[in-house]
């Protein structure tokens, strides 16, 4: 006997595939409209027009800076769309680009004073965010929710 569409499964079995996949493509986006709370107006403020994308792009960015090919590779993204990215990071100030004076062919990003603190103020948000939401389980269910979270960031968890 199959489980009942998005019901309980039958005591003693685990839910069907096709049933976990269902219940996950519903709590997904609530569980990101979770994860994702409003920023506070204050932090709103600051970050003005700094997108996610660019946020999660700083934090691969080292205090002392790095090469493109470096920074392409820790974001995951191409050359060119890292290229593209730094272009907008420079332009809204919070990266700036330097030559190599060893070699000329590289070209290194860092960010700016007002990047890292950006970055600071959106990281403090995060911690708080994430404290108050992991606040909601017993700490057997936080352990228990990491393992499952490392588990599906494996690199062969991940398919192209």
């Amino acid at each position: 006997m199959n489980n009942p569409p998005n019901g309980p499964p039958e005591p003693g079995r685990p839910p069907a595939a096709q049933d976990v996949v269902d219940q996950m493509l519903v709590l997904q986006p609530k569980l990101q409209r979770v994860l994702e709370s409003s920023l506070p107006v204050e932090v709103s403020l600051e970050l003005g027009s700094v997108t996610f994308h660019q946020l999660e792009a700083l934090a691969c960015l080292p205090a002392d800076g790095t090469t493109m090919r470096q920074f392409a590779s820790s974001v995951g993204i191409s050359g060119a769309a890292a290229t593209a990215l730094a272009d907008r990071m420079i332009k809204q100030g919070l990266a700036v680009r330097r030559d190599d004076p060893t070699d000329r062919r590289t070209v290194w990003l860092a960010p700016t004073e007002r990047a890292v603190g950006l970055l600071h103020s959106f990281r403090t948000w995060q911690r708080t965010s994430m404290s108050n939401v992991l606040g909601r389980l017993e700490p057997n269910q936080v352990a228990i929710f990491l393992e499952v979270l490392k588990a599906l960031v494996q690199p062969e968890a991940i398919h192209e």
